[in-house]
């Protein structure tokens, strides 16, 4: 049957809570962040940056951020491709597990790196 669910990814995305490799999307992440002028240092599998850290993991990638008052909600945290997330009650970190790449986890960073700027 997964086959045959192919054609849901015009519709918002299939998502395997399996999810990509974490180096990949670490790597894109990397990628994503630099271009953005954020300055990251990477080692061995984690990249750290000015307000968190993501760590490569077999099945995703692991997110953390800190700031006060994130521009987020507990449904930021549910899309496809978004797992175990964790938002702290004073909305001052976040944890959530990447399982896949696309434009949403693009503008959910973009989300926290302007509120970094700000």
């Amino acid at each position: 049957n997964e086959a045959e669910l192919g054609f849901l990814s015009a519709y918002g995305g299939v998502d395997s809570p399996k999810g990509e490799d974490g180096s990949a999307i670490l790597e894109a992440l990397l990628r994503f962040m630099r271009a953005g002028g954020i300055e990251c240092e990477q080692k061995a599998g984690k990249v750290v940056f000015e307000f968190g850290s993501a760590t490569a993991e077999s099945d995703g990638c692991l997110v953390l951020c800190k700031g006060k008052h994130l521009p987020l909600v507990a449904s930021d945290l549910h899309a496809p491709g978004f797992h175990d997330g964790i938002i702290g009650t004073k909305r001052e970190k976040v944890s959530v597990r990447f399982t896949s790449w696309n434009q949403d986890h693009r503008r959910f960073l973009e989300r926290l790196v302007e509120h970094h700027r700000s």
